[in-house]
């Protein structure tokens, strides 16, 4: 178990600051702490369990997040015998919304399908970067929290753009920063990735902390178990037949990065 976290207590102190490094050998050694190409191309599907802690609720909330190559995400959160979900196929999201009184599957706008596009991409958007029509920018070492850190930024196919923030001696991300357009305003979000676990050869966070930046966290994602390439059915991410238009996703359980 590895964990990353930033913190004002000394968690990255040195002597003296991390050396300045190409963009490409940042993401050479980000590869490398993750478990290496050849490790996460043979994950081919995901299926993370375990609970989402929500600020201001006091209560058990159950989550299963499933996630099948090239970009097909589910993510069913249960509480009090209610499940709500939300889904991404590759080419249209949709959601099921219990919990706001909305039983029936509607589908998504692009706008709020792209949370779910992301979520999708499991690898992270800095490896095959290129490949996922990805455009990486260097921003060199940064202070964060007290300490230093690469960071990454990377404007996505979609046209979002993800900060990431490495830790100069694991080399794994700890934070990332999201901003995206939504319905014509910018919204940006943070997400606090720790407790690093290693899955079939790979390195993956159990614990995910979000919510918007300059907020207190609105909620928390701990997962219990990673499987790596359990048997996924394709249809539980196909929106069910005669699916409507819905209205926008509601910002928890949906985004871990």
């Amino acid at each position: 178990m590895v964990w990353v976290v930033a913190s004002g207590s000394g968690a990255f102190a040195q002597t003296s600051g991390p050396p300045v490094l190409s963009t490409d050998e940042i993401i050479a050694k980000h590869i490398a702490a993750r478990g290496g190409l050849e490790a996460l191309h043979a994950i081919h599907t995901l299926r993370m369990t375990g609970s989402l802690r929500i600020s201001g609720l006091d209560a058990q909330v159950a989550y299963e997040e499933d996630i099948a190559r090239p970009a097909s995400v589910r993510i069913d959160v249960t509480l009090q015998g209610l499940t709500a979900v939300q889904a991404y196929d590759g080419k249209t999201g949709w959601q099921i919304q219990p919990f706001q009184g909305r039983k029936d599957p509607e589908t998504l706008s692009s706008d709020d399908a792209k949370s779910l596009q992301e979520e999708a991409d499991f690898e992270d958007p800095l490896i095959d970067a290129k490949d996922k029509g990805a455009v990486i920018e260097n921003l060199g070492v940064q202070q964060v929290d007290g300490g230093p850190a690469y960071a990454l930024r990377v404007t996505l196919k979609n046209g979002d753009q993800q900060t990431y923030y490495l830790d100069p001696d694991a080399w794994l991300a700890f934070r990332v920063e999201t901003r995206q357009i939504l319905r014509g305003s910018e919204q940006v979000s943070v997400t606090d990735l720790g407790d690093y676990e290693k899955v079939a050869g790979v390195y993956f966070p159990f614990e995910v902390t979000s919510g918007p930046k300059g907020q207190p966290p609105q909620q928390t994602i701990s997962y219990a178990k990673i499987e790596a390439n359990p048997a996924l059915d394709p249809a539980i991410f196909q929106p069910p037949a005669g699916a409507k238009t819905g209205g926008p996703a509601p910002a928890a359980g949906e985004n871990k990065k």
